[in-house]
């Protein structure tokens, strides 16, 4: 069985849809690191993988990346999405 690819989670300090994500990894037990979109180091991050959002959350899986708007539509979350980038496919 293939190994999950490290997750990361970019939040915001005030963001309804960056805990809906975080409570979906977290009860599917998906291990996942959190940094803050606000800060130098996430946002230098980011622009250096090519990711020119200012809206939360982006979720990385290695050099892949779903930004606000490929995770939620409508306030949902898109768990197939979530689910495909956690698995590496």
């Amino acid at each position: 069985m293939a190994e999950r690819p490290k997750l990361i989670v970019y939040t915001l300090e005030y963001c309804p849809n960056c805990e809906t994500l975080k409570e979906y990894l977290a009860t599917r037990a998906i291990p996942f690191q959190e940094r803050d979109m606000a800060s130098a180091a996430a946002l230098t991050e980011l622009r250096i993988n090519g990711i020119f959002v200012n809206e939360a959350p982006v979720l990385q899986a290695g050099s892949a990346f779903l930004v606000s708007r490929d995770l939620f539509s409508a306030g949902i979350l898109n768990e197939d999405s979530v689910m495909q980038l956690s698995e590496g496919s």
